[in-house]
């Protein structure tokens, strides 16, 4: 554990055996006491692509949470706000995520508008593939109220730049669950590259992405506008074995999540202090590591004062 919590984790869907998408108050209360082990100052509970129904519980836990922690006086993680990964994303850049509760964004109104209804503020960043119907409308609705997200998508370099243009300003584990970057086929990559005011969220385990590539996005991209995420999953400072992440069985073994005949990756097991670790490791300016690990996430999130 560091001396003192620096980082700031903005897309986390779990760690030492507890689950957002579990929608326990109790075991977010317990994880957020543990993450300053991972060196995590504050964090975004992240959910996963479930129902609405249990998006909601998820939103009541995750408030109920975080007025508990507040009377606390002990050392834990400040929840920042809710980071929704899902449902509005392509079925078939779904990955672990279950494709059957995927929602067309044209049909996102509702659920954002319910979310705010009853858990006003609590919302910060939301996840889209900003292909599917009613993406570019919802980019233009909600830009200056959440940080709209581009993820699980099989935009091209057009339909991604058109994104930005209409108010979308980041991109969700850039390289996973979306198309690669070809030399005529530049895709979301090169959207964000001719972007730069577009935050880039990257997984930094050296499994997600290989590190001859990590090295490339902390030269190519605007210093202050890498993000590093654990995207973690409940197996993260456990054991071994046999973990549940939302609907999905996953396996963790060796440092790696595994899920499916194809032996997917499913979230990581990573966190935060060692992704820092390892990107020092593989030859990356420790200021840039710094900004991204600490700075950056709050500055997509518009906090500029001082986590206390």
């Amino acid at each position: 554990m560091l001396s003192e919590p620096v980082f700031i984790d903005t897309h986390i869907h779990g760690a030492f055996g507890e689950d957002i998408s579990d929608a326990s108050a109790e075991g977010i209360v317990r994880m957020a006491r543990r993450l300053p082990e991972f060196g995590v100052k504050a964090f975004c509970p992240t959910t996963m692509t479930i129902s609405e129904d249990n998006i909601m519980r998820c939103f009541e836990a995750v408030s109920e949470a975080y007025e508990q922690l507040e009377q606390e006086v002990g050392e834990y993680a400040r929840i920042l706000g809710i980071h929704l990964e899902g449902p509005f994303m392509s079925p078939d850049m779904a990955g672990v995520q279950n494709k059957e509760y995927c929602i067309a964004p044209k049909f996102a109104g509702k659920i954002v508008d319910r979310i705010e209804q009853n858990f006003p503020g609590l919302l910060k960043i939301i996840d889209i593939a900003p292909e599917l119907d009613g993406a570019m409308d919802l980019i233009s609705e909600y830009k200056d109220r959440y940080v709209i997200s581009l993820a699980h998508t099989k935009a091209d370099y057009d339909t991604a730049c058109e994104a930005f243009e209409k108010g979308a300003k980041s991109v969700t584990h850039i390289l996973n669950a979306m198309k690669p970057c070809g030399k005529r086929d530049p895709g979301v990559l090169g959207a964000v590259f001719d972007n730069k005011n577009v935050y880039a969220e990257i997984i930094c385990d050296g499994i997600h992405i290989a590190p001859p590539v990590l090295r490339m996005l902390f030269s190519m991209l605007p210093e202050d506008r890498i993000i590093v995420v654990s995207d973690s999953m409940r197996g993260a400072g456990m054991p071994d074995g046999e973990y549940k992440l939302a609907d999905a069985d996953v396996t963790v073994k060796g440092g790696r999540t595994y899920y499916g005949p194809g032996g997917n990756l499913a979230g990581s097991v990573t966190n935060m202090a060692e992704e820092a670790s390892r990107l020092l490791s593989f030859g990356v300016d420790p200021a840039k590591i710094r900004l991204a690990c600490v700075e950056n996430p709050l500055s997509r999130l518009g906090i500029n004062d001082k986590i206390n």
